[in-house]
């Protein structure tokens, strides 16, 4: 989440993108195999260019420590006929009036960090999950969910957000653990993904906020050892590629993002900054030969299209903001920031009953971590629970 998934990133005006994996935690039924997936070779890692050089030292995201193993121990216990202990763990560990862990999109930290601080993202979740649930005895994983990437706007920066959760078996019975409150859509699936993935996408993630920050050094650090820690997953090739062409080296970036395609002909993250240095570096035969399937790809996302809602906002073009937005919620009606934008923009344009029906209608699908008071018209107080219907 984002969380506990990937991240990808995205420089605006779209053209760069960083994938961010493991951004949310989500509950999901069985539906799919958990075949592992092995690592495809990939070209050495190109230097960063006239910049200084880190290096990540390895760590563990699943070590415990000892006030973890002693909340264990007092929560679960000792193996025993009739005896719980994936859902004893997981009460205890999602309780508010027990561990009262807070669910922040924003941070990744590892097992005992998370323990120690009570919050963090969906991977930070289940990184302390997994890990003291193998303490007291249980078998426990990671899973991606499969599902449309969500894109959040940081500064100059898109993150696109994928899912991971955890789970673990007990006497025959599967729990999905859900840090988030995300509902599970019918039909998603899922992969089981390795510790050795996890913990790449844990510096992955460390990069990514590296990024933001205009941290080119260390954002690339924190790629290369997720790179070298898991090789072949696109995502971390992709987020590469973002650092190459901020820090002008072209030709790395074009290398860095082929390479996410050829891991992954699917995400459409690399292809479209692909497209846009083609577009932006006048290579106007390149740009044409993958514009329809950049095109295609942006016009079936509701986030870019309210990425473009939100901009087209900015520059004060409300009418074309609106069609945007509602573009959006017609390929997807469950996202609520959808709603808070067009409320915000039908406000903006005279349409009053419109938008404080789309009001109540984002505070309704609203996840439990959004703080429902900031979602307002512009000068007025907040909707009150009672007039939500």
């Amino acid at each position: 989440m984002t969380s506990a998934g990937s991240k990808s990133l995205m420089n605006r005006p779209v053209g760069q993108v960083i994938l961010r994996a493991t951004a949310f935690l989500a509950a999901a039924m069985l539906l799919a195999s958990c075949a592992s997936v092995t690592p495809a070779p990939t070209p050495p890692v190109p230097p960063l260019a006239g910049l200084p050089r880190y290096d990540i030292e390895s760590v563990d995201p699943l070590e415990l420590s000892t006030e973890m193993k002693q909340f264990v121990a007092e929560y679960v216990g000792r193996p025993s006929v009739g005896d719980d202990r994936a859902w004893r763990l997981s009460w205890a560990l999602l309780d508010p009036n027990v561990l009262d862990f807070e669910y922040d999109p924003q941070v990744t930290l590892t097992a005992a960090e998370a323990f120690r601080t009570r919050r963090g993202n969906c991977l930070t979740f289940s990184n302390m999950f997994v890990a003291m649930a193998r303490e007291a005895g249980l078998n426990a994983w990671y899973r991606e969910v499969e599902i449309e990437p969500e894109w959040n706007a940081l500064d100059d920066t898109l993150l696109v957000s994928l899912h991971v959760n955890a789970a673990t078996v007990d006497r025959g019975r599967e729990y999905v653990i859900d840090v988030s409150r995300r509902r599970a859509r019918e039909g998603e699936r899922y992969r089981k993904i390795s510790d050795r993935e996890a913990e790449a996408q844990f510096y992955n993630n460390l990069g990514a906020n590296a990024l933001v920050a205009q941290d080119l050094p260390m954002a690339y650090a924190y790629f290369r050892k997720a790179e070298q820690t898991r090789p072949g997953l696109d995502y971390v090739w992709s987020n590469l590629g973002v650092v190459y062409r901020r820090n002008g080296q072209t030709e790395d970036a074009v290398l860095a993002y082929e390479t996410a395609l050829a891991l992954n002909e699917r995400n459409t993250v690399p292809l479209n900054n692909l497209y846009s240095i083609y577009d932006e570096d006048g290579e106007t035969e390149k740009a044409a030969a993958i514009q329809q399937r950049v095109e295609r790809n942006r016009s079936r996302n509701p986030y870019y299209l309210h990425y473009l809602a939100e901009s087209a906002f900015a520059e004060h073009a409300l009418d074309e903001a609106i069609d945007y937005a509602n573009r959006a919620i017609r390929i997807e009606d469950r996202e609520y920031r959808f709603y808070y934008t067009l409320a915000q923009l039908q406000y903006r344009t005279g349409h009053e009953s419109r938008a404080r029906l789309n009001l109540r209608k984002a505070i309704r699908l609203a996840p439990e971590w959004v703080d429902q008071g900031s979602l307002v018209l512009p000068g007025e107080a907040p909707e009150r629970e009672t007039e939500d219907g």
